[in-house]
């Protein structure tokens, strides 16, 4: 394959990992959608947002190198959850908990917020 990439041992399990974390992205780009007005800080704060996801989640450097600090918030963002899901914890559970809180979290706050929309 490309690269040498191995294909996962669980093509299924990797894959409806692979679809939970693309919906709770999804659901938390669609917070910050709904929650700023303005089309052009609507593409700043998910930038503001979606970069130290990149940075912390241990996708563009090893997570051990970072400081205690960053890898404390690293948590906060499920590119940190969905990469280690990904990258072999697909059977993990705990890697699995802290997407559907997140997706679960943005659902409630999208909900609150299409109310407000609304009004």
């Amino acid at each position: 394959l490309l690269f040498d990439a191995k294909l996962p041992e669980h093509p299924g399990i990797w894959f409806g990992g692979l679809f939970l974390y693309i919906v709770t992205s999804t659901a938390v780009a669609d917070v910050i959608g709904l929650a700023v007005k303005d089309p052009s800080k609507t593409s700043m704060g998910s930038m503001i947002f979606f970069l130290p996801s990149i940075l912390f989640s241990g996708i563009m450097f090893p997570e051990e190198l970072l400081p205690e600090a960053f890898q404390a918030a690293g948590k906060l963002f499920p590119a940190t959850w969905g990469y280690r899901l990904l990258s072999g914890g697909a059977a993990e559970a705990s890697c699995v908990w802290p997407l559907l809180l997140t997706l679960l979290l943005a659902g409630i706050v999208c909900a609150a917020l299409v109310r407000r929309v609304r009004e």
